[in-house]
């Protein structure tokens, strides 16, 4: 096999990605030990192992070879290169098909066989869903794969073994300890009762497993979502119940219909510095309105800004409970300290290389009380309370009197108890039926994402907004508000060795049985622990270094970020929202708008004594895709000083002259080249239509009246880099002969 320089070969394989470090000898983790063989599906660049390196540097010098051919010997001919140009489908398919390598215990799925040599392999991603797209869709409804995709529970399943049990045992049972608390809290931040918190622990995991297509995430109400629901709900006529449940309907429906009509790209249309100034300002104000639990005081809504929040503060300090403020604070500072609980690395000591037997017991017991350390201050601090009312003492504010059971499935009310008609809750509703699922979805999709990514396994986009939707929307029929995937529990669930979506299933149901077993002990519950539990929850949200980051790097996009922070704390939050996302789709959409159009007065030297027209051009060169809201802009341009300031050149009586009130001459004389003189004329136009091919009719439009404008004044126009179908809306005068010689000047 020819040898090929280092450096090419270097650049072959990173185009590839093939391989990143080829050294044999590096420790690689084996990927059967952080998850079942059902989830592994490593791409090719993550699992760098022997068998896999020699066979990338065979493709990779093979590929060489063949790009060294074609460098040498100039443009391939056609008989020698194979197009092939697949539909969307039919590249999926392609590469679900991929072929299997045996390493060891591994499976390692390949890349696409490798090509022959002067073989090229095009694959179109993205663009307009065609018909042919849809056909092929329909087409494939009826396979076993199509319901492994639809109903991922059915993949791993069959596969199931007694140690993927024992992982999600220990995984679910964890988040579990720290669910049942979350959930009570979270309900406080929406101000709804905290039995629609439990309610929405259970089902949403139930549903996630059938349908979500990642292992570590697990669903259920989070601090963001709660404060959303407590802005947008009704409280009139004590409503707030039904409302939320209402609420998580509709949003699961929206959820669903986004999946089935795949319109998950309008999530990117929700930039990062928006969602991170909303989240900045939401920790702020949820903990603001958790400080009140911790006083013992009571005022205000989850409606509240941040100064009305402090205005309420001002006016409840007197009847500040300073029991309440003493178990709140050792609460924070108990979770603080649990969150930070560390073994020591072992030291090898008196010849001992290996620890002994009780430090991985010692290490096991640090790391429960670290994930379980939510339950057991609740746990601890509702004791006390029980003990101190039990001796008649009572200095605590506890949540009262908890109605947590589980009851059978209720359609939700769309009538809101006959208060309301269902048009105008939705008009009550408004924004939120967007919002609150559009973000839902992010906060749960960035979970999944990180987690896949990590473990090197593979999710679906499209099924996990129909988990998310089928989750809320089943979980509605049980009293539940919104939910999603948590960033926190799923982390928790992650680290304590889940190895399927089994872990979620073992999650719901201990929450299940705490609602039947414990509801009689929720009442006891210190308001202050809960309060504690939130503030610990949201202080690892904040992020600090996205400030110093756009400060450096687009100050644009960080007055965004300042700004919508601003909204959400001096307004309220949706509303804050609200006008981040307008600032952001209007930084969007200006640039189309306006977009950059580069103008260049270009002379060439040829005969410096005898200038012509021709050496005068001006040069029009969009840098980007011109639409329909830069079809005014790109006339007004054209209008420009610039395009009217003539030059003192030799040219014909075709060329358009001005100060002399010359004319165009007509007839014969049009043609005459040798009667050129001296005289002031404007110096041509040649625009650069290379950014053409996806502009709309309007644009092109534009570009017919600038061209008839030029006609008119008998000013030459030239078109380059532009396809005869685009010349044919901009130019409809062109003759036949000038589309066959390619001439595109008039």
């Amino acid at each position: 096999m020819a040898t090929t320089d280092p450096n090419f070969q270097a650049y072959v394989d990173s185009e590839k990605g093939e391989i990143g470090d080829s050294s044999d000898d590096e420790e690689v983790e084996n990927p059967s030990e952080i998850q079942p063989r059902f989830f592994r599906t490593p791409s090719v660049d993550l699992v760098p192992s022997a068998a896999r390196v020699a066979a990338a540097r065979r493709r990779s010098s093979a590929r060489a070879e063949s790009l060294r051919r074609e460098k040498s010997t100039g443009a391939a001919s056609p008989e020698s290169v194979k197009l092939r140009s697949p539909s969307i489908h039919e590249a999926r398919e392609e590469r679900g098909n991929r072929s299997e390598q045996y390493v060891g215990d591994t499976t390692i799925k390949t890349a696409y066989e490798p090509l022959e040599p002067d073989d090229q392999e095009v694959i179109r991603f993205g663009g307009p869903y065609t018909l042919k797209d849809l056909k092929n869709e329909l087409s494939g409804l009826c396979t076993l794969q199509t319901l492994q995709r639809k109903l991922p529970i059915t993949r791993w399943l069959p596969k199931y073994s007694r140690e993927d049990f024992k992982g999600d045992l220990v995984a679910g049972l964890t988040v579990g300890l720290t669910v049942v608390p979350q959930c009570l809290a979270y309900a406080q931040i929406a101000d709804i009762k905290l039995e629609f918190g439990l309610n929405s622990a259970y089902m949403g995991c139930f549903c996630y497993a059938l349908f979500g297509t990642s292992k570590d995430v697990t669903v259920g109400p989070t601090a963001i979502l709660s404060l959303l629901t407590g802005a947008f709900i009704h409280r009139e006529h004590g409503l707030e119940g039904k409302s939320a449940i209402l609420l998580c309907f509709l949003v699961g429906c929206f959820q669903l219909m986004m999946g089935f009509l795949r319109l998950g790209f309008l999530m990117n249309f929700i930039s990062t510095p928006v969602v991170s100034g909303f989240t900045q300002a939401a920790v702020i104000v949820i903990i603001l309105s958790q400080i009140k639990n911790m006083m013992g005081v009571s005022f205000g809504s989850a409606k509240d800004n941040v100064m009305e929040t402090l205005a309420g503060y001002w006016n409840k300090l007197p009847a500040t409970n300073g029991w309440d403020v003493l178990v709140g604070c050792v609460c924070i500072t108990l979770l603080l300290l649990m969150r930070e609980l560390r073994v020591p690395a072992w030291k090898a000591s008196n010849g001992r290389t290996h620890p002994p037997k009780w430090w991985d017991a010692a290490k096991e017991f640090v790391r429960l009380v670290n994930v379980s350390r939510y339950a057991i201050v609740v746990v601890v601090a509702t004791v006390f309370e029980f003990v101190m009312e039990y001796c008649g003492q009572r200095y605590l504010s506890v949540t009262g009197k908890v109605d947590a059971k589980i009851s059978a499935p209720e359609v939700p009310d769309f009538h809101l108890g006959g208060w309301y008609q269902f048009g105008e809750i939705l008009t009550h509703f408004g924004s939120s039926l967007v919002l609150v699922p559009l973000l839902a979805t992010m906060e749960s999709m960035a979970v999944a994402k990180t987690f896949a990514h990590k473990f090197r396994y593979n999710i679906d986009v499209t099924q996990e907004f129909i988990a998310l939707g089928a989750a809320n929307v089943v979980s509605s029929f049980f009293g539940s508000y919104p939910v999603t995937g948590a960033f926190t529990r799923s982390a928790l669930q992650a680290e304590s060795g889940a190895r399927t979506s089994m872990a979620c299933i073992v999650t719901g149901t201990f929450v299940i049985i705490a609602i039947m077993s414990l509801s009689s002990v929720f009442q006891y519950i210190p308001k202050a622990a809960l309060a504690a539990v939130i503030i610990c929850a949201c202080l690892t949200m904040f992020d600090f270094q996205i400030f110093r980051e756009l400060w450096l790097i687009r100050k644009s996009e960080f007055f965004v970020l300042v700004l919508t922070m601003s909204m959400c704390l001096f307004l309220r939050v949706e509303y804050g929202l609200l006008i981040g996302l307008a600032v952001s789709l209007a930084m969007i959409i200006y640039p189309m708008a306006r977009p950059v159009v580069i103008v260049r007065q270009r002379r060439r030297e040829l005969i410096p004594s005898t200038p012509r027209l021709n050496q005068y051009t001006i040069h029009v060169t969009p840098q980007s895709s011109l639409f329909f809201p830069a079809s005014e802009n790109l006339k007004e341009i054209f209008n420009d000083q610039l395009f009217t300031i003539p030059v003192n050149a030799y040219s014909s009586p075709r060329e358009s002259m001005v100060g002399n009130g010359a004319m165009a001459l007509p007839g014969k004389e049009m043609a005459k080249a040798s009667n050129a003189e001296m005289r002031e004329a404007l110096p041509p136009i040649v625009f650069d239509g290379l950014h053409l091919t996806s502009s709309d009719y309007s644009t092109l439009r534009a570009l017919r009246s600038v061209y008839v404008n030029c006609k008119v004044a008998h000013r030459d126009i030239e078109f380059i880099n532009t396809s005869d179908e685009i010349l044919d809306l901009i130019m409809p005068f062109r003759e036949k002969k000038q589309r066959n010689t390619g001439n595109n000047s008039l």
